[in-house]
């Protein structure tokens, strides 16, 4: 059986993704907090992450803090798994947790461009609450809830990532850009997970002029219809009375249509909720 070494007292995202992530691709391994000897550093079956003061990948030692130029070590995991890149261009968080890692709250607030109280603000109690149980564990292995949720955890982000990659090829070749009035919007017509890889799509077109998507509901059989980012030109609150409609968020950026309406019926319902 494989073994996982993270290090001992606090745990932190850094350590936590990481052993997460490798559990999910070992299958089956025992996991220790605690400092790793030297027999376990020279065993390649043994993976020392975040601990160790090595970064020998063909030994599956993972550890950053020896050099400063290094990323976190859930970024040296991912990198030896081959998923770094993708990670990097799907998952917004995923560069920032590394910083705050490696350089801390502080730098990481002035890198952003923000006041680390916005951070501080930020952390959620859930987070907190699981790190804090990882914290006071020596070890862990397949009878641990813990060990089932972090295994989880980890294959669910890897197939997500693969699914992410499949879906933005599939919305190149099946999504379209329609005018609405003089802005334009994305209509794709997949059903399930509609909005999955959406962000890598706009972020594809790099078109400042698309300001709305226009996707099958995933509650009811009408359409959504939502604002991208934060273009004011476009309040759903306008078109809340059209029969059509069944839903209008109060704060305008959403709606839902009854039914699926032809393509070009709900283009021209959505070109209402545009300022001229």
């Amino acid at each position: 059986m494989y073994k996982i070494i993270a290090h001992p007292g606090s745990a932190h995202k850094d350590d936590f993704m990481a052993v997460s992530v490798l559990l999910a691709v070992l299958g089956d391994a025992e996991v220790f907090r605690r400092e790793p000897t030297r027999a376990e550093l020279d065993d390649p079956d043994c993976y020392v992450v975040d601990v160790g003061m090595e970064l020998i990948p063909e030994k599956h030692n993972f550890d950053h803090h020896q050099d400063s130029a290094l990323p976190c070590a859930f970024h040296l995991v991912m990198q030896h798994l081959g998923h770094h890149e993708a990670a990097m261009s799907m998952f917004v968080w995923y560069p920032q947790m590394s910083m705050m890692d490696v350089r801390g709250p502080y730098q990481t607030a002035e890198h952003l461009g923000i006041d680390p109280s916005v951070l501080f603000a930020a952390s959620s109690p859930i987070d907190g609450y699981i790190l804090s149980r990882f914290s006071k564990l020596a070890g862990l292995n397949r009878q641990d809830i813990l060990f089932e949720f972090m295994q989880a955890l980890g294959k669910d982000m890897l197939s997500l990532i693969e699914r992410k990659m499949k879906r933005l090829e599939r919305l190149k070749s099946e999504a379209q850009l329609v005018q609405v009035k003089h802005l334009k919007a994305i209509t794709c017509q997949i059903d399930k997970s509609p909005k999955l890889a959406m962000e890598l799509y706009l972020r594809f077109l790099e078109d400042d002029s698309v300001v709305m998507s226009i996707t099958p509901s995933v509650r009811g059989e009408g359409w959504e219809l939502l604002r991208l980012g934060d273009h004011r030109v476009v309040d759903f609150l306008k078109i809340k009375n059209d029969p059509r409609v069944s839903f209008a968020h109060a704060n305008g950026f959403l709606a839902k249509t009854e039914k699926r309406l032809p393509l070009e019926e709900v283009v021209l319902l959505a070109a209402q909720a545009v300022e001229d």
